[in-house]
């Protein structure tokens, strides 16, 4: 039998399998073969002697269209995710209106435009968005949404929406959850935000700024966001959840603390089923060297809070590695001090290449570990697996060929983003894809994207 695609001499890389060698074939988009070396013929072969075979990434965290339109954010950062190796993307998504009206146009920005497949998670902002749980999840095909705790009390003013988001709103979000015939995952942005807002202006709100006042550096920003604010909230949202009987649905977004990572670890010591996510700046940055650059809420803290967040992706406390990605440019993002900043940075093209480097060429954790938090648990998180995240015969044929032992300057030329820059600027970085093949198409070679806009589509869940 003939293949369209056979990445051969390279050594296979799956949770589920360990590492072996292996040859990979594609045909008609999946993969239709896992075989012996040297024993499949293709029309297309990819040596990769001496590197990995990975399941394509997955960075189940992005912000595309929050600052430029969706379609353009869908082409330019999807390019450039293939750099990284990023074959999937999870697109948090928030607007005001009804979804059940808006949505079909945003699915017509994105479909020309992605060069890989992508998954919608909607931010849900008012009891009306609720009442459209049934008909998002069925009608739209899409199950994970995103409870802004960072958004009570501000929602009104920001959105225009009659609705704070208080604890009745999020009661209500979460049963409607529990309620599906289908298994949904509910994204959690832990912040208690009456100990946030009392700490400085609410970034949220409209609030003028003293045009005396001092610069302020990046310890404004982690002592207005303290650590214990974000894991009380953790907590706190992680047991309403369990009420619900929907604890093991629950997804704790952007963990930044040691002291949130650690809670997380207790509560599943205690049988909680729940899902913590953390994200690569907060395993790669510290406060100490941010600058406006790295203006994000949650905030990058201290060498001690990253140390303590790689423990616990070790340990499996933490599963998924996301980025929480957004396309900027530099003249708007950086403002007169750190949180006149614009919040958020492009990251999702140095997601794999960050843990590879920073986790395991630095010992951290193993290979088998890092394919795990950047693929196949973040696929089981989303109700994509085995569809995505692993190499097996059927799954969508996602692959990456790394090179363990290249190093790279993070540049932006060399991420290929519409932003102009990149918070890991002229940052040595050790790990990079030679290949990323997505649904059987070679889309990324040797340093050039040669991948189509369009070749990838929406992920209509469940699966």
């Amino acid at each position: 039998m003939s293949h369209d695609l056979v990445i051969t001499g390279g050594t296979v890389v799956t949770p589920e399998h360990g590492t072996f060698e292996a040859d990979v074939a594609a045909t008609d988009g999946v993969v239709s073969a896992v075989a012996r070396p040297g024993s499949l013929n293709a029309d297309r072969e990819i040596d990769a002697t001496g590197n990995y075979v990975l399941p394509g990434a997955i960075d189940p965290h992005t912000h595309h269209g929050i600052y430029r339109t969706l379609a353009e954010d869908a082409e330019s950062e999807s390019r450039s995710d293939l750099v990284g190796g990023v074959t999937t993307i999870g697109n948090y998504f928030r607007r005001p209106g009804s979804y059940a009206e808006i949505m079909d146009d945003y699915f017509a920005q994105a479909e020309p435009n992605y060069y890989h497949d992508y998954f919608f998670s909607l931010g849900l902002l008012s009891f009306e968005h609720v009442e459209e749980i049934p008909h998002i999840v069925e009608d739209l095909g899409i199950t994970s949404f995103k409870w802004y705790m960072n958004y009570k009390y501000a929602a009104e003013e920001k959105f225009g929406v009659d609705c704070q988001m208080l604890d009745d709103f999020g009661d209500t979000f979460v049963r409607s959850l529990a309620k599906q015939d289908v298994p949904t995952t509910l994204g959690y942005h832990s912040e208690n935000v009456e100990i946030t807002n009392s700490l400085g202006d609410n970034p949220y709100l409209e609030v003028e700024r003293d045009e005396d006042q001092e610069y302020r550096d990046y310890d404004a920003l982690v002592k207005q966001f303290p650590d214990y604010a974000e894991a009380q909230s953790m907590i706190a949202g992680a047991a309403l959840a369990r009420q619900h009987g929907y604890g093991e649905n629950f997804y704790a977004v952007h963990v930044s603390s040691g002291r949130t990572a650690d809670e997380l670890a207790t509560l599943k010591a205690a049988g909680w089923g729940l899902t913590g996510e953390t994200c690569t700046h907060y395993l790669t940055l510290t406060s100490e060297e941010a600058d406006e650059r790295h203006n994000v809420n949650p905030p990058v803290r201290s060498a001690t809070d990253r140390e303590t967040l790689w423990r616990r992706v070790a340990d499996g406390t933490i599963s998924c590695i996301g980025t929480d990605h957004c396309c900027n440019m530099a003249d708007e993002k950086i403002g007169d001090d750190v949180p006149d900043s614009l919040p958020g940075f492009p990251s999702t093209a140095t997601m794999l290449p960050l843990v590879l480097s920073e986790g395991v060429d630095r010992g951290r954790i193993s290979l088998e570990r890092a394919v795990e938090v950047t693929s196949t648990n973040t696929a089981k998180a989303f109700d994509l697996y085995p569809k995505k995240g692993t190499v097996r015969v059927g799954s969508d044929a996602d692959l990456v060929v790394v090179d363990l032992k290249e190093t790279k300057t993070v540049t932006p030329e060399l991420l290929k983003s519409a932003a102009d820059y990149s918070p890991y600027d002229g940052r040595e970085v050790t790990g990079w894809p030679t290949h990323t093949v997505v649904k059987g198409q070679v889309a990324y070679e040797r340093g050039e994207v040669v991948g189509d806009p369009g070749h990838g589509t929406h992920i209509d869940r469940p699966i």
